[in-house]
C-alpha cells in the first residue's frame, strides 16, 4: 500500500492529466493513469467524490463569475442605449442631422422603411403566407412603394436612429 506522500502525488498526477486532457484518448490515459493507482477501492472512491466536489464547485464559480459578467455586459449594453437615446434627442431638439468631430461622425439618418400589421383581414391574399395567414412584409412594402397604395389596417413609418462611425 502506498503510503498518504504518494498517494497524493498520484491523485495530483491524475488530476493534472484530466484538466489539461484536450482529446478522448486522453482522457482516457488519465482514467487508466487513476485505475493503476495503488490505492484501495474505497480511498480511491473517497478521494475522487473529493476531486468530483472540487470541479463541481470551480463549476459553481464560474457559472457565478459567468452570470455577473452577465449582467454587467447588459448594464453596459444598457447605458449605451440610453446615451444614443439621449444624443439622438439631443440632435433632433437642436435641429441638427449631423456632427463631424475629430474621431468620430455622429448623424441622425432615417432607417428603412418598415410596417406595423395592425389587422391582416384587409390585406390581399398575396402578402400572406400558409398555414397561418402571416404577412410577407417585403412584398407587401416593395407593393406600397411601387403602387402607393396602402391597405386599410398597415401603417407605413420610418423611424430613425442614431449611426455612430
Amino acid at each position: 500500500m502506498a503510503n498518504l506522500y504518494e498517494l497524493t502525488a498520484e491523485f495530483k498526477e491524475a488530476e493534472y492529466l484530466y484538466n489539461t486532457a484536450e482529446s478522448q484518448e486522453e482522457m482516457l490515459e488519465a482514467e487508466r493513469y487513476l485505475i493503476e493507482a495503488e490505492v484501495d477501492l474505497s480511498e480511491k472512491a473517497e478521494n475522487i467524490a473529493k476531486w468530483i466536489k472540487n470541479l463541481e464547485a470551480e463549476r459553481d464559480i464560474f457559472k457565478k463569475e459567468s452570470d455577473r459578467l452577465a449582467s454587467k455586459a447588459k448594464s453596459f449594453a444598457n447605458k449605451a442605449d440610453s446615451l444614443k437615446r439621449y444624443l439622438q434627442d439631443s440632435l433632433e431638439a437642436s435641429g441638427v442631422d449631423k456632427v463631424k468631430g475629430e474621431l468620430f461622425t455622429v448623424s441622425v439618418q432615417n432607417n428603412p422603411i418598415s410596417l406595423d400589421i395592425e389587422s391582416i383581414e384587409h390585406i390581399p391574399a398575396e402578402f400572406k403566407r400558409t398555414p397561418e395567414p402571416v404577412v410577407n412584409k417585403r412584398e407587401l412594402l416593395k407593393h406600397i412603394k411601387d403602387t402607393g397604395e396602402v391597405f386599410e389596417g398597415v401603417e407605413v413609418k420610418q423611424t430613425r436612429s442614431i449611426r455612430i462611425r
